[in-house]
């Protein structure tokens, strides 16, 4: 998926970017904020007022006349940047309610309607950006992967090459016509894409498991076994490569490793369906800290250190004078077995700076256990001076 930030950070990044001109709206009173975000979320993006054709024909064009920005654009960046996307929807309507079809405005709320999965509200809003600036269709695979979400893999498969045409190294384009083309039913060409993405990225596991996927639909399934091992090696918490290892052992009579594939099949499906709601959960709850907990959790025992990292620096934020968290953060880390996350973590509990002993005895014994003999001494030491108080 796109993240909203990049194309942010694009159009703000550049020279002689004027600053908002018109006063930002007044935030609503917090007893407000439940109805209003409602409001806004009921909102049909269709009913947003429209720009001339020509409007913004010039945009970006002439460096001598920088475009202004809606002063709620800069707050929906923010909104973005803490991953409140009911907030940022609100600001980027106002953006677009002040500032008609405001190009980076469009582009952000076509992301926003495709993270919350409303695909139909997405697709309108990314045309009228294509419409708008169509130099900037490099930038829009997102309104692919709509199409592709919508199940119109005609029009998914046309703008995957519109995209690729302006970007042909786009992988997430490849990837999404090579899934596209699999739909409808050309698995040779459905292939050539899948490995035109595993050349630009070798570590790109999803490929891997579509590849597996098409092969053993081939029934060529010692190629199949290959590509499934190869996605299990890079995300081992997925539960998808573990199903097809499961049905590619049982076709090559490995009953006992098919078995043992299916079995931890099932046990990551678990999990990953508590992981999904969590994560639509904290699309609109993003500062939940016991979903954050949670998830931090699930994490843990699926084994996925990324994902913990992640949700930990999520759940960190939400408090980050809190050291309770901190710690909590070097335990999962630690007991993971990442040593470079954990040392952050570590670092992070000393910049706190915390009077708490128990933080400090923590922190020796993690750095004991890393040989960590600087750290060590320096954690013993605010542990001897903090007993003397």
């Amino acid at each position: 998926m796109i993240l909203a930030l990049a194309f942010a950070a694009l159009w703000f990044a550049r020279p002689g970017f004027q600053e908002p001109t018109k006063d930002a709206p007044a935030a609503p009173a917090d007893a407000d904020q439940d109805q209003f975000r409602l409001g806004t979320l009921r909102r049909d993006p269709s009913s947003l007022p429209r720009a001339p054709a020509d409007r913004w024909k010039d945009f970006e064009k002439d460096p001598s006349k920088p475009p202004s920005v809606p002063a709620a654009m800069r707050d929906a960046v923010v909104a973005l940047r803490e991953r409140d996307l009911p907030r940022a929807l609100m600001q980027l309507y106002d953006a677009l309610d002040a500032e008609p079809d405001y190009p980076p405005a469009l582009y952000e709320m076509g992301v926003v309607y495709f993270r919350l999965q409303r695909y139909g509200d997405a697709a309108a809003v990314l045309e009228r950006f294509v419409a708008h600036v169509p130099e900037r269709v490099g930038d829009t695979r997102v309104l692919g992967h709509c199409y592709y979400s919508l199940g119109d893999y005609a029009k998914a498969e046309k703008h995957y090459e519109r995209v690729l045409a302006a970007s042909p190294d786009a992988i997430e384009a490849l990837r999404g016509l090579a899934l596209t083309r699999m739909r409808l039913g050309d698995a040779k060409k459905c292939l050539e894409l899948l490995d035109r993405v595993l050349a630009l990225d070798p570590r790109h596991a999803e490929a891997w498991t579509w590849r597996a996927q098409v092969l053993y639909d081939q029934e060529l399934s010692e190629d199949a076994l290959a590509a499934a091992e190869r996605a299990r090696d890079l995300v081992p918490w997925q539960p998808r490569p573990w199903f097809l290892l499961g049905r590619i052992l049982g076709d090559l009579g490995r009953d006992e490793d098919a078995a043992k594939a299916e079995a931890r099949c099932r046990e990551l499906s678990l999990a990953d369906q508590e992981i999904r709601s969590l994560d639509n959960r904290l699309e609109y709850q993003p500062d939940d800290a016991a979903l954050l907990v949670r998830l931090v959790e699930l994490r843990r025992t699926t084994g996925n250190v990324p994902g913990a990292r992640q949700a930990l620096a999520r759940l960190v934020k939400t408090k980050p004078a809190d050291i309770e968290l901190r710690m909590l953060a070097l335990d999962v880390l630690e007991g993971m077995g990442d040593v470079e996350g954990a040392k952050l973590a570590a670092r992070a509990i000393e910049q706190q700076g915390p009077s708490e002993r128990k933080a400090w005895e923590r922190l020796e014994r993690f750095y004991g256990r890393i040989k960590d003999s600087a750290g060590e001494a320096r954690a013993a030491a605010k542990v001897r001076a903090l007993e003397r108080k």
